[in-house]
């Protein structure tokens, strides 16, 4: 059955408001009016609820990384074979990117700054997961990138070049909601 204007109900409101649509939106027929007007399901909308992991083990290449967030404050464990570093707070650096979020922290630093040396950072890149409620980790895979950054310092003379270096470290381990 097609419906048109008389199958309408007779509320004149109603008819005069179907009547001023069909005139403005060209082409449209009054069965395609219709079926858009009535909703084509009746079965309630599920929502799945997910949530966000806090904490990351990961491991690759002789080294262990463990980054978490636990009641609001950042944690990074470091480890290879010859360092073993623990970060948190405001020692951690967390920039949010079209790419995931890099977390950084400063590794080394020359000693004496006035004669300038390397600095040597740690940036990780944790994607974007979701979790599902109720299942509380997921394998996850990643990269870290060690930064070696030349500098001069007071007393030497200028550097000249490229003064940053890289090292990219393949990570893959396991992401959790605790």
């Amino acid at each position: 059955m097609n419906p048109n204007l008389k199958d309408i109900s007779s509320n004149p409101p109603r008819r005069q408001i179907l009547k001023t649509a069909l005139t403005f939106v060209a082409g449209l027929t009054t069965t395609s009016l219709v079926s858009f007007l009535i909703p084509k399901s009746t079965k309630p909308a599920q929502a799945i609820v997910v949530q966000r992991p806090n904490e990351f083990e990961l491991k690759g290449e002789g080294t262990d990384i463990k980054y978490s967030i636990l009641n609001g404050v950042s944690q990074l464990d470091y480890k290879t074979q010859n360092i073993s570093l623990h970060f948190s707070g405001n020692q951690i650096q967390t920039l949010n990117t079209d790419i995931g979020t890099l977390v950084t922290v400063i590794i080394s630093k020359p000693p004496n700054p006035n004669f300038g040396g390397n600095i040597v950072r740690l940036s990780l890149l944790i994607p974007i997961i979701n979790l599902v409620i109720g299942n509380q980790e997921t394998p996850v895979q990643t990269e870290a990138i060690l930064t070696t950054e030349k500098t001069s310092g007071f007393i030497r003379t200028p550097l000249f070049g490229q003064l940053q270096s890289y090292e990219t470290l393949v990570l893959k381990g396991t992401a959790r909601h605790l």
